[in-house]
């Protein structure tokens, strides 16, 4: 039976041998320079893989449909696993759980398509039953010894305040995986006999974060996250693109006449590095 390492929960940040920008001296060839761009040191020090864990179909979208495009765009290999079917996301009485789940699955799989990821991964779960426990960190152990990503995107479930019980659950299931499970051989033996190997990656990006420390400027793929937002029919209530793309521009709008620094088409996140070794 598996047990976890002993952690603080309040913060992602208090994980050991997680690196910070004053510890960033002394280090081992292939490690990520914090003080850098994260994309461009991933890029110069390993293979371009990125895996996304999100919720529900369209949570990638949009919380992170920038960073996902970008990614494609500069020739990432991404492949998105979503651990919820999403079937209780509609107002419409008329519609049954199981037609709602296929529709969104395949809204899913043309987001992806338009933004140029792998196809879609669905775990199944039910919509709001997400847990964070053995049996899905189990699963995404398994993915992160298969896909072999060097960054993955998922939620901050460790962000305070309101926040949907899946997202916490997938984003918390997902972290703890990675640490120490999926880089420990003794987690998850099982995945031996399918022939993987313990595998972490160099760095993850926790979307919807309450304090972010890494900006990413989508303003070159603005158009590819709009597109992909509205491929999700059944969640945007009939809003079109060219309503999507005035919704951004007039955020830009205010955020420059508010001073805001930084990019004006952004999409921000918690990065944290996990050294090798």
């Amino acid at each position: 039976m598996t047990t976890r390492a002993p952690r603080r929960r309040e913060s992602p940040r208090r994980v050991p041998r997680v690196i910070s920008a004053a510890a960033s001296r002394g280090r081992r060839p292939g490690e990520i320079d914090p003080d850098k761009d994260l994309l461009d040191e991933l890029e110069a020090n390993g293979p371009k893989r990125a895996m996304g864990v999100f919720a529900h179909p369209d949570d990638a979208e949009f919380s992170c449909g920038g960073l996902l495009a970008l990614l494609c765009k500069r020739g990432w290999d991404l492949t998105l696993l979503v651990t919820t079917s999403g079937n209780k996301g509609t107002k419409d009485p008329t519609v049954t759980p199981q037609y709602l789940a296929a529709e969104r699955e395949e809204e899913q799989r043309e987001a992806q398509r338009i933004l140029g990821a792998n196809e879609p991964i669905f775990l199944g779960y039910p919509d709001g039953y997400a847990r964070n426990d053995e049996e899905l960190r189990g699963t995404l152990v398994t993915w992160v010894r298969r896909l072999r990503p060097e960054l993955v995107i998922t939620w901050d479930g460790f962000r305070p305040g309101f926040n949907h019980t899946d997202h916490r659950e997938t984003g918390r299931a997902m972290y703890d995986a990675l640490y120490p499970a999926s880089d420990d051989h003794l987690y998850y033996p099982l995945d031996k006999e399918e022939g993987l190997e313990p595998h972490r990656p160099s760095a993850i990006l926790l979307s919807g974060t309450a304090n972010p420390n890494y900006h990413v400027d989508i303003s070159s793929v603005l158009r590819a996250k709009a597109r992909a937002g509205v491929a999700h029919v059944s969640q945007v209530g009939g809003r079109t693109f060219e309503q999507t793309m005035a919704q951004y521009r007039e955020r830009a709008r205010a955020a420059r006449e508010a001073g805001e620094p930084g990019p004006l088409y952004r999409e921000s996140f918690t990065k944290v590095i996990f050294r090798r070794g």
